[in-house]
């Protein structure tokens, strides 16, 4: 025979009444709490149900990395605690919550979302066919930042293996990845990126605007505007073993007393120069290849009077 919950009546202390019917019980995994609806007796005060605490979920896989995975973000899990051990669905939610001193690793995919870096000690390595992709109507939106404006020590970053597509509308700050001034305290920060693929369809691949910025062994192609800007007296830095190539106007803006070296890199089919050099302290060495641009190899020097337009 089928059986009805009973009903329980209850009086309070305040002499109130109230007519409660148990229902089941689900917990968060949908295991079933019916053992815990049967404890339930009529009181004089307030029913609780004790129910067993959760089980612990870790952040970090085994090796304390906190993992990215975009099949996560394809099965539209975006809350961490929800997720299983070490997975998250999107870039932005690791680095919301590793501290200084954490690695993120990030699973091949396209993320469809803007990353900022707004701490020291973050390294933010990808596996091949890791994409970064964003595309906005609204201007000055980079898809990858590297902000420590409001850094209050110093440290170093690493972002390495990322591909970065970007498009956003504006003509001042235009770029897919940007690095703006660091605060006094992080001013000493060293930020790496590493084995980058970037190509912007708006504006420039890489502006920096200040801090200590390295650019090694990647590609910066097909943007609409320049390849690379180092830009202001504390932009610094260097770029080796990298190319720039196909970038609509400069391969390589240095201006404003910006410093960097750039060296052992090839800047080449450029629609305007390989290298813009206005009124900067860098350097450009000898040993970089530079051909195929549309308005010639070099164009001004830096103070030091290195170069020469050609």
């Amino acid at each position: 025979a089928r059986h009805t919950p009973m009903a329980i009546l209850t009086v309070f202390a305040a002499g109130t009444t109230a007519i409660l019917t148990p229902a089941p019980l689900v917990s968060r995994r949908g295991v079933s709490l019916a053992a815990a609806s049967a404890s339930l007796l009529p009181s004089p005060l307030p029913l609780h149900t004790a129910l067993a605490a959760p089980p612990r979920i870790s952040l970090t896989d085994r090796s304390g990395n906190y993992v990215v995975d975009i099949q996560k973000a394809a099965a539209g899990l975006e809350d961490p605690l929800a997720e299983p051990e070490g997975a998250f669905s999107t870039i932005s939610a690791a680095l919301a919550v590793a501290p200084a001193g954490s690695t993120v690793l990030v699973r091949a995919g396209t993320y469809t979302e803007r990353v900022f870096v707004t701490r020291p000690g973050i390294q933010l390595l990808a596996e091949p066919g890791a994409v970064v992709a964003w595309r906005s109507d609204k201007p000055y939106e980079a898809a990858l930042t590297v902000d420590l404006s409001e850094a209050a020590s110093g440290g170093s970053v690493t972002i390495s293996g990322l591909t970065v597509r970007h498009s956003s509308p504006s003509i001042a700050q235009n770029y897919a990845v940007y690095v703006p001034p660091p605060s006094r305290a992080a001013s000493a920060t060293k930020v790496e990126l590493r084995d980058l693929d970037v190509s912007s369809s708006s504006g420039s691949g890489l502006g920096v605007e200040g801090g200590d910025v390295t650019l090694l062994s990647s590609k910066v192609h097909d943007c609409r505007n320049h390849g690379l800007v180092f830009l202001g007296p504390t932009a610094r830095g260097a770029v080796r073993g990298c190319e720039l190539a196909k970038n609509k106007l400069n391969g390589v803006l240095l201006r404003d007393g910006a410093s960097p070296a750039i060296e052992g890199s090839r800047l080449v089919n450029n629609g305007a120069y390989g290298a813009s050099l206005i009124d900067c302290r860098g350097s450009l060495a000898a040993g970089n290849e530079i051909r195929g641009n549309g308005k010639g190899g070099v164009s001004g020097e830096c103070d030091d009077g290195d170069d020469a337009a050609v």
